[in-house]
Formats: C-alpha cells, sequence, structure tokens
C-alpha cells in the first residue's frame, strides 16, 4: 500500500482548500501529499491547524471576526461596496475583511465570486496604491480563499486572476508574493487543469525562485504551490525539477520553521512520486540522509507523516535509494514510528516500512 491516511484504500484522495488570512497576520494551508503508484495513488490528509485561519489583527482593520461563518444581512454587500472606492485605503480594507469573512464557509466564497468582486480584487493586483502597502497581499490572500470553493476555482482561473498572481510573484512586495504562491496553490487543490495552466504561465520558475526567500512563510506557500502542481501532473514534475527545485526543497527540511519542514518533505514526496530521474536527482542532492535525521529527531507527527511519505516513494521501485534508507537506518525507526496511533502517521510509516522490507 501507499503512503496515505491510514495508509490504505486505493485512488487518490483529496484533502481540504488550502485557505489563507489577510495581512498582517499570515497562515500556511494545508499540504497535500501524492502518493507512488505501487498499485494506485493516494493522498495524505493532514488536519488543519485552528491557527491556520488567524484573523486580521491590526486596529485599523475592519472588525471581520465578527463575521466569520453567515454575516448579516448586507455586510457582504456593503463590503463589496467599498472595493469599488475612491479610497485605497478603504478598498484593502475591505478586501482584508471579505477574506476573513470567506475562510470558512462556501456560501461566503460563492457570494462574492457571484457579486462581482473579482474584477476589484484583480484591479487591486494590479494596480496596488504605493500608499497601501499591503493591498496587494490583502487582495491575493481575499482570491486565496474564494478559490477554496471547488465550485469557483474555473471561473477564477478564467477570469485573468490567474495570469495576474503571477505577475505578483515576481513583485519586490514578498509578502504579496507569498499569498500570490498561495492563491494559485489554492486553485491547483482538485483541479487539474489549473495545475496545466499554472504551468502555462510560467508560474513554476518563479515560485521555485520564492523557496529561496528569506521569509519563512513565503517558502512554505511556495513549497506547497508546488507540492500541488506535481499532483497528477508529470511534466509539472519535470519542469519543477529542471528548473532546480529539489535542492532548495532539500535545503528546507534543515529549517527551524515546522511549516517549512512539512511543505518541503511534502513537495518531495509529491515531485518525485513515480518519477525515476526525481528520485535519482533527490538522491544526488543528499536528500536521503536529511530526511532520515528529521524522521529520527522530528517529534511534531505533521512534519513525521509527509516525511515518512516521502521516504516511501523515493524508495518505491528505486532499488539504489531503497538499500541507502536501510543503511541509513530508517527501518528502525519506521518500526517504531508505526505504533503511532495518528492514522496519517500510522500509515505512512507502514507504507514505508513496507517498501524498506520488500524482497
Amino acid at each position: 500500500a501507499g503512503p496515505g491516511a491510514g495508509g490504505g484504500g486505493g485512488g487518490e484522495g483529496v484533502e481540504a482548500p488550502p485557505e489563507a488570512t489577510a495581512p498582517p497576520t499570515q497562515a500556511p494551508p494545508p499540504e497535500q501529499v501524492e502518493e507512488e503508484e505501487d498499485e494506485e495513488e493516494e493522498d495524505e490528509e493532514d488536519e488543519e491547524d485552528e491557527e491556520d485561519e488567524d484573523d486580521v489583527d491590526d486596529e485599523d482593520e475592519p472588525d471581520a471576526e465578527a463575521y466569520r461563518g453567515v454575516p448579516p444581512a448586507g455586510v457582504v454587500e456593503g463590503l463589496m461596496m467599498m472595493l469599488t472606492s475612491p479610497d485605497a485605503t478603504e478598498k484593502a480594507k475591505a478586501a482584508a475583511a471579505l477574506c476573513n469573512i470567506c475562510s470558512e464557509t462556501d456560501s461566503n466564497r460563492e457570494l462574492v465570486v457571484h457579486a462581482g468582486g473579482l474584477p476589484s480584487l484583480i484591479d487591486m493586483l494590479k494596480h496596488p496604491s504605493p500608499e497601501v502597502p499591503f493591498m496587494q497581499s490583502a487582495a491575493a490572500a481575499c482570491i486565496c480563499n474564494l478559490a477554496a470553493n471547488i465550485n469557483s476555482k474555473e471561473v477564477i482561473a478564467t477570469s485573468g486572476a490567474l495570469e495576474v498572481l503571477v505577475k505578483v510573484l515576481r513583485s519586490e512586495n514578498q509578502a504579496a508574493a507569498a499569498q500570490a504562491a498561495g492563491a494559485l496553490w489554492s486553485l491547483c487543490v482538485d483541479n487539474d487543469m489549473n495545475k496545466q495552466r499554472v504551468a502555462d504561465a510560467d508560474a513554476i520558475p518563479h515560485l521555485i525562485t520564492l523557496l529561496h526567500a528569506p521569509d519563512t512563510f513565503a517558502q512554505s506557500q511556495s513549497a506547497g504551490a508546488l507540492s500541488e502542481c506535481s499532483i497528477r501532473n508529470d511534466n509539472n514534475k519535470r519542469l519543477i525539477s529542471e528548473h532546480g527545485a529539489i535542492l532548495p526543497l532539500v535545503k528546507m527540511l534543515r529549517s527551524q520553521d515546522l511549516s517549512v519542514q512539512r511543505l518541503s518533505s511534502c513537495a518531495l514526496c509529491n515531485v518525485c512520486a513515480n518519477h525515476e530521474a526525481n528520485k535519482r536527482q533527490a538522491r544526488e542532492v543528499g536528500a536521503l540522509p536529511v530526511l532520515v535525521h528529521l524522521l529520527s529527531s522530528s517529534q511534531v507527527p505533521e512534519v513525521l507523516s509527509p516525511v515518512a511519505g516521502a521516504i516511501c516513494n523515493l524508495s518505491m521501485k528505486c532499488a539504489d535509494n531503497k538499500a541507502e534508507f536501510i543503511r541509513l537506518g530508517a527501518t528502525d525507526v519506521l518500526r517504531h514510528l508505526v505504533t503511532s496511533p495518528i492514522p496519517s502517521l500510522h500509515g505512512n510509516a507502514l507504507a514505508a516500512l513496507e517498501q524498506l522490507e520488500l524482497g
């Protein structure tokens, strides 16, 4: 069995879509992990951390907390009107408030899209006010949460937002670039067409550039987007490795930031799944000892689970990687982790152990 929640089942499961929050508070989306085609592929599922949906806490921002869930009648409509205000600060505050309102419920997400909120958000991405530095970040984060609705992904991707988000990736505003990466990630969850659109828009090289950012949130968002883009897309796996993503992802495994550890592990797991050349490249740049070290030293199940998944995928149908993992002592650590009561960790550890113990 390949790695996944519980370690069993066929097909590729899909986790809840990623969600971001408006600035100044930033939070990474949850990851998906693609599994090897040992017989079939499936995803690892992790529960979202509650802090992943923190609200805007700037005292100058509107009190969106009061409106999470189902907002009172007229609130969304009022904020939509603010999006078209000539006052740049008012527009950005409205985007931040809508971002938070849309962080939990599909009904709010659909309402904003159907009521025509996208053009104003796209305009803020295209023409940010220099007097309101958080405008682009607020707009990108809002689009990220809107795209968490499965029914809106196609509408958003074909509205012109996707191409503009890619341009924001290249901007000097790193906070906005990080939120743009999160929005692209969100658009790709459970939508294979958008994964191809992201590649066609030349986003992959810019997402890889963001892996080198000094900001850990930017690193984690770009790793998450690359991880998602590679699921069920061999061409994207090739592009990701050819543009040099594997080495910085391996370096990110050594980060002190747990989200960076978690999402770089997921990206390596997915980028190397069913891809012989990427497995070889990961071994050549030193991924295997770093993964085993993290597997041995981390106490965090949300990190250990994708690390075990990566070990499973890297060793599957790859004798050289399998032998190296065994030499590094991964088998003993996995035997211990198999006893975990946490389904995702138990399942991925068991799947990795089965790969290493195959004859």
